[in-house]
């Protein structure tokens, strides 16, 4: 049964469904909303995500922060890729260890160059100064025949011995680092709309059928869901802001 969280009235709310089915649905928080409303028909499983709370790009000489562009699921707005070349980074720093991330390819802006991703993590931090390891049975969800960032999709790997810290370079956050550069010079324009941190597990919790759930964001802890079926099904979700 639904039940109220706040006592302010609400100002605004939002609705949207996802299809649920056997794979896992990723979804970012809506920017600025303060409680979820959600309801299937049929039994669903439901994990919460840690909060990604910095995305910043080394072209191999400066640092540029693109974190809201990565978290405001929009369209206009993205992380922009373009002739991104092996000697460069993308970092992600989360408030808790992941073992993936979702990347939301825009349908046109994307790669079709032939590149793998080398993804690392954080596996030591002396004086501000992060020393990176590659992560162990990668998978890469947005490949395509060999093109690396072709399609939305999740690159997973085993959950590493990443280490929380302050890399000096990335900022004063405290946070657990990951980074991937191309094998090669990717395309020319390439827009990433969202980035959308994974679960550490697949561990879902159960959520029964016919039961309208409604709970309050933890917006510092966390920044997405990821949502399972047995089947398919459909999800109604509905936002609210105050």
């Amino acid at each position: 049964m639904a039940q109220a969280v706040f006592g302010s009235p609400i100002k605004g709310v939002y609705g949207e469904t996802v299809s649920l089915t056997t794979a896992a649905a990723h979804l970012l928080y809506r920017p600025n909303y303060h409680e979820i409303k959600l309801y299937c028909a049929s039994q669903w499983r439901m994990g919460l995500a840690p909060r990604l709370a910095s995305v910043q790009y080394f072209n191999a000489t400066t640092y540029t922060d693109y974190t809201s562009q990565a978290l405001d699921r929009a369209a206009a707005t993205h992380v922009p890729l373009d002739g991104m070349a092996a000697t460069h980074y993308l970092y992600m720093g989360v408030v808790e260890p992941v073992r993936g991330f979702y990347f939301t390819i825009d349908g046109t802006n994307k790669n079709a160059a032939a590149a793998t991703l080398d993804v690392e993590y954080c596996s030591a931090i002396a004086a501000g100064v992060g020393t990176f390891t590659d992560v162990a049975t990668d998978s890469d969800g947005t490949d395509t025949a060999g093109a690396t960032l072709n399609t939305s999709g999740l690159y997973s790997f085993t959950l590493p011995a990443v280490v929380r810290g302050v890399i000096t370079a990335l900022g004063s956050q405290l946070l657990y680092w990951y980074r991937f550069k191309p094998s090669g010079t990717l395309s020319a324009t390439i827009d990433i709309v969202d980035i959308i941190p994974a679960c550490e597990d697949t561990n879902y919790g159960y959520m029964e059928a016919g039961v309208e759930y409604q709970f309050s964001l933890n917006v510092a802890q966390n920044g997405a869901f990821e949502f399972d079926h047995a089947s398919t099904g459909t999800l109604d979700v509905t936002w609210i802001r105050h």
